[in-house]
């Protein structure tokens, strides 16, 4: 029988082993990919934005919580904190506005990914990041593999929205 490929949804965060796979969907959000090969355990963070808001309890919404919190549940299942490896993928800035901190959402969702990884000293091996359209992503935990695809943008071609 196959190994099951688990959906990651907006704002949640998922760990899985023995060869399960991991599946999202990501505009200007950020997945943060984690992953121990030797002891086959790997994670998946969908997150939609940088920094936590007051005291929303949506550990897995933000970069500053959810990395932290993906970091510790991969520990918890038997991932080793020095044998981490990171995949960055998403941070799109989807829709055109005229407010450049809105617009560049998918950058700061970028950046503090990568803040929260390095503060971890996990290295990222494989980024896939920003650009105006959506990505579909499936990770591969056995084999240590990412398939990305390019979404087709929202905005019509030679139109106006």
């Amino acid at each position: 029988m196959a190994p099951v490929t688990v959906t990651v949804k907006m704002a949640d965060m998922e760990v899985v082993s023995d060869g399960q796979g991991l599946k999202t969907i990501l505009g200007s959000c950020v997945g943060v990919i984690l992953r121990d090969s030797e002891r086959r355990v790997c994670g998946l963070a969908h997150i939609m934005l940088p920094q936590k808001q007051r005291d929303d309890a949506a550990t897995g919404k933000y970069a500053d919580s959810a990395v932290p919190a993906l970091f510790e549940r991969m520990v918890q299942n038997g991932g080793r904190p020095r044998s981490l490896q990171a995949w960055l993928i998403g941070g799109a800035q989807m829709f055109p506005m005229s407010n450049a901190r809105l617009a560049s959402i998918g950058d700061q969702n970028v950046e503090a990914a990568r803040k929260a990884l390095k503060e971890r000293n996990i290295p990222i091996v494989f980024e896939d990041v920003g650009g105006r359209a959506g990505r579909a992503v499936l990770f591969d935990s056995e084999a240590g593999t990412v398939s990305v695809k390019t979404l087709q943008a929202i905005a019509g071609k030679g139109g106006t929205a």
